[in-house]
């Protein structure tokens, strides 16, 4: 029977309202249904909900939807749905938790601040890369790019169900208005189920890439701010050297863009630690993010 249950709307790497992207957070699931929980999702019709549930392996339970498909990693709802957990003092700050997901057992360390309730940092798988045989002319087409705007020094690159493509000028990347039929096409023949965008600059000074991020296959035609795309870019980008450490340690930090050209700039802070190999062996995104909507909703 259904029955009234909290739910909170969270905008994760944001500061301030209506920037970054936005999760809802339902924060009571017992004994919810996963058709409901795709209802739900596509009732809220934002990139993802997350909903929280007991574990007996791990703190806390995460599941994901989005509008129209269960997805087993999301960044910014991990993001959202610590940030409002902490909110309640169901997580202390600081402290360090483990979350159970479709993706295994994820690491999350929450730290003090001073210009929200916490500053969320998250252990993002990192997958094997690996080159993605896409026909450049197709792709260029299917972006709104001309050839030469795709970078051939890194080549596109697979990680896991993401496609990695590098641009060389932030403007054209800002400027672009892909073709999501085109794109949808060329994720499902390749079997992505997303295209990530990247430029080796940023709108601000502090920021060394910015991104895009499209998943039509997933019911994402573009993401605002994507935090299981942008961790293993990190990784990407660390592991063929063009970000390196300023100061000799075995660990990179940088900050990266997205979502301005969708009108919800967001900033996620990136930490890469590789050995004395230079092989890349975790990257962790953080973030933080403001509740903007509390109620209750029937399901």
């Amino acid at each position: 029977m259904p029955r009234w249950r909290e739910i909170v709307q969270v905008d994760a790497f944001a500061r301030v309202p209506f920037t970054g992207n936005s999760a809802a957070v339902l924060l009571d699931t017992a004994g919810l249904d996963p058709v409901v929980m795709q209802r739900l999702a596509r009732e809220m019709n934002v990139s993802e909900t997350a909903f929280v549930l007991p574990s007996s392996q791990a703190d806390l339970q995460l599941r994901w939807f989005t509008p129209t498909v269960e997805v087993p990693l999301c960044g910014h709802a991990t993001v959202a749905a610590c940030h409002a957990l902490a909110e309640r003092g169901h997580l202390v700050i600081p402290g360090q938790y483990t979350i159970e997901t479709a993706s295994g057992i994820l690491a999350v360390e929450l730290q003090a601040s001073e210009t929200s309730a916490c500053k969320v940092w998250l252990d993002i798988p990192v997958p094997e890369f690996e080159p993605l045989d896409l026909q450049i002319v197709a792709l260029a087409a299917a972006l709104g790019l001309d050839e030469a705007d795709i970078r051939s020094d890194i080549p596109p690159t697979r990680g896991g169900e993401y496609g990695y493509i590098g641009c060389h000028n932030l403007a054209n990347l800002l400027a672009i208005k892909p073709n999501m039929n085109d794109v949808r096409f060329l994720c499902q023949s390749h079997q992505l189920t997303a295209l990530t965008l990247y430029c080796l600059e940023g709108l601000d000074a502090e920021s060394a890439v910015h991104v895009r991020f499209f998943g039509p296959v997933i019911g994402i035609d573009e993401d605002p701010v994507t935090g299981s795309a942008q961790g293993p870019l990190g990784a990407l980008l660390v592991g063929v050297g063009v970000i390196a450490q300023a100061d000799g340690s075995n660990v990179v930090h940088y900050r990266a863009e997205q979502g301005d050209a969708m009108g919800r700039p967001g900033r996620v802070e990136v930490a890469v630690e590789f050995d004395q190999e230079a092989q890349v062996m975790s990257s962790r995104i953080g973030g933080e993010a403001l509740t903007i909507l509390r109620g209750h909703v029937l399901a």
